[in-house]
């Protein structure tokens, strides 16, 4: 594993903490390594941006050879087609009429897709798109096992790509099909054989598709866990997200006998708030400013080896020192790997990000809290 960041930089005694850290070396290695993989096999990258929620990564990730971005909200597509970022993909259908009415405003003015599972859907959008606007691509979402959202059967899947291609001012592109439940499996052959029946499914459908003379140009799904397996066949491009930051929850994933081929990038900094405890101390990062859906931090800097974390509360984190380790200061500063990337992004405002030279830029977050 490369070098890691100090948690006692200079460049962050003026930081106010929790804080969101991001590595920009360990950031450009992981974007390069998956744009590298993806363009090797053949295969587009569409990242999501509801993993880092910035702009300036998502320029970084189309300068590396992403053909756009994924968005989950229409907040997120909304930010980034004003920021002039091309090639927005909205991932989640939307059902509410107001949004329904803003996305439509997006897409009167930018070049996005979207992805239905309902053809009232469908209606709604055509009462409000702008009929001089540019047509809107609309793919399908299938439901590949997540029991979420999306089209459960392949004749239903048939209807409505007939009902947006018969509908003016849009134009069918293809089909979407997400498995967050394969993504963190953590047995690499469990999630080989997950990822392939997800594959399996959504061929049914686009072999229903063709037998009708309806083609899908994209497929477009898989994520940083599956998409080692997902290159092989039936997707065209690839949805990854975590990969630019690798958390404790992917951390914990298998890849052909080792973890997979990606960087710790992002950390929350914390300051060690309270040493009166024999064996333990407090930091001032708990549930507030990381997210508890997942592992606790899995690495930490500047705290004893061998340490461990548990949620204090709000505001609190508590690590425990093995038998013998000497506490950090009071007042010294400790770095936590994130434990789900997504969700504790969206609980910050914006990133401290460390260059090579260990300046410390600002980059906002945007589009918070899933609107």
């Amino acid at each position: 594993m490369p070098n890691m960041l100090d948690p006692n930089l200079p460049a962050f005694a003026d930081i106010q903490t929790p804080a969101l850290v991001l590595d920009a070396s360990a950031l450009q290695r992981n974007i390069t390594a998956m744009a590298e993989f993806a363009k090797a096999n053949g295969v587009a990258l569409r990242p999501h941006a509801k993993t880092h929620k910035s702009t300036r990564i998502a320029q970084l990730q189309i300068e590396a050879g992403a053909v756009g971005i994924s968005c989950a909200t229409v907040a997120e597509i909304e930010a980034f087609a004003q920021a002039g970022i091309t090639g927005l993909l909205l991932t989640t259908p939307v059902a509410d009429r107001p949004k329904l009415a803003r996305l439509a405003a997006v897409a009167d003015q930018s070049d996005i897709s979207i992805v239905v599972d309902h053809a009232d859907q469908i209606h709604v959008l055509h009462e409000l798109l702008d009929a001089g606007s540019r047509p809107l691509q609309v793919l399908i979402d299938i439901d590949v096992g997540q029991r979420r959202t999306g089209i459960v059967d392949t004749a239903s899947t048939l209807a409505l790509a007939q009902l947006i291609d018969a509908t003016p001012g849009m134009t069918f592109g293809g089909i979407q099909g997400f498995a967050g439940h394969v993504q963190h499996m953590i047995d690499a052959q469990e999630r080989r054989a997950g990822a392939a029946r997800v594959r399996a499914m959504l061929d049914e459908h686009l072999h229903v598709l063709a037998e009708a003379g309806v083609k899908a140009e994209i497929v477009t799904g898989s994520g940083t866990g599956a998409c080692a397996y997902d290159v092989t066949g039936t997707f065209t491009e690839l949805q990854v997200g975590s990969y630019v930051f690798m958390d404790s929850d992917y951390g914990k994933l298998e890849h052909e006998g080792g973890a997979l081929p990606y960087d710790p990038s992002l950390f929350i900094l914390a300051t060690v708030t309270s040493v009166n405890r024999a064996g333990e101390f407090t930091v001032d990062a708990g549930v507030k400013a990381m997210a508890f859906n997942g592992p606790v931090p899995s690495l930490m800097l500047g705290v004893p080896e061998g340490s461990t974390y548990r949620f204090g509360g709000d505001e609190h984190g508590m690590i425990t020192m093995p038998d013998g380790a000497e506490a950090p200061k009071l007042g010294s500063r400790v770095l936590l790997l994130t434990t789900h990337c997504d969700p504790t992004v969206n609980l910050h405002a914006a990133y401290h990000v460390v260059g090579h030279n260990n300046g410390v830029e600002t980059w906002p977050v945007l589009a918070r809290y899933g609107a």
